[in-house]
């Protein structure tokens, strides 16, 4: 009896393991869309599932599972020997940056979400001038561009934004990251290999195209995806935070706890949803013709109404001509 009772818990226990993330949540995210089969690297084929889905790879959501609880364990363990370690968050593209910067934030950690500066990492001292010049405008803009006229105070305020815009989440950077976090190292690839230069680990989400040799931590998963994106982004973030003493918000969190944000246009994140046009192509088609036969008609009808006004122009003036015999008898 006392066997059966420790298979039993045995049993239970492996029933009630948790995982970081239920697939559920995954597939509304949808983490496992990749990209067309022809624009594939063969060096993810061990992610993906054997037979692509209407020419379009799929990723295993086995794989993004164990990559992502592996890598959010060791960010943990890492913090909790090395607690002043320092984090850069990477993603220029449109989808990532919002989740990006609110990570970055809540961590107290660096982030790039514009135009990646060539030399961020590898020339430090170029980007350290260029930060003094902000801060030498905010102190003018501070005192209203005092003893300037109102174009140059313009051309100052225009500078700073620009600045503001390239350089605000990595102002307070003094030294090289410890960890570089990328949305997509394919986009960002000359950060990726600044980075890789200057030996900061690289920890990065690995599409069906993309190259693992990049990272050195991928999560396969779509990074085209702003839900997949937040979501993934979100729990390595959660690693960093309760690393430190602070809360998750989606790791290891029930499904009704995990709301994924809304987003106006969904087209370019997933590979899979058909374009406007080929939903409305017939209508589109009889719209196109019903519009050619309105033109011919109305040329037509424009042809008939000038050869009506030709006629009667013809037709007065053949009346107003005088009768030339008439004249000559009398």
């Amino acid at each position: 009896m006392s066997e059966k009772k420790e298979t039993a818990v045995q049993e239970t226990a492996k029933v009630e393991k948790k995982f970081i993330v239920s697939k559920d949540k995954l597939l509304e995210a949808g983490t496992y869309f990749g990209h067309k089969a022809s624009m594939w690297n063969p060096r993810m084929k061990e992610f993906l599932l054997p037979q692509p889905k209407r020419g379009v790879h799929v990723i295993n959501s086995n794989f993004t599972l164990q990559r992502l609880e592996f890598i959010y364990n060791l960010l943990n363990k890492f913090l909790a020997k090395n607690p002043h370690a320092s984090f850069i968050f990477v993603g220029t593209k449109k989808q990532a940056r919002e989740t990006i910067k609110d990570n970055a934030l809540r961590i107290n950690s660096y982030y790039v979400t514009e135009r990646w500066l060539g030399g961020t990492l590898t020339n430090s001292s170029t980007i350290f001038k260029r930060v003094k010049t902000m801060e030498e405008l905010e102190a003018k803009a501070a005192k209203g561009f005092e003893g300037y006229t109102k174009k140059e105070g313009l051309l100052f305020q225009k500078k700073l934004d620009k600045l503001h815009k390239n350089l605000e989440g990595i102002r307070r950077m003094q030294g090289l990251p410890t960890f570089m976090i990328v949305a997509d190292p394919n986009d960002d690839e000359i950060a990726v290999k600044e980075a890789r230069k200057k030996g900061v680990k690289i920890i990065g989400i690995l599409d069906s195209n993309a190259n693992p040799d990049l990272v050195d931590f991928g999560i396969p998963a779509n990074d085209d995806s702003a839900k997949s994106i937040t979501l993934i982004i979100t729990i390595l973030a959660d690693a960093i935070a309760t690393a430190r003493g602070g809360r998750a918000r989606f790791a290891f969190q029930p499904d009704e706890k995990i709301v994924l944000p809304e987003f106006k246009s969904e087209r370019k994140e997933n590979n899979f949803v058909r374009r406007p046009f080929n939903h409305n192509r017939n209508e589109n088609h009889e719209a196109g013709e019903r519009k050619a036969h309105h033109s011919e008609n109305h040329e037509q009808e424009v042809k008939e109404e000038k050869s009506s006004k030709g006629k009667k122009q013809s037709e007065e003036v053949v009346a107003k001509k005088p009768d030339t015999k008439k004249t000559a008898t009398k």
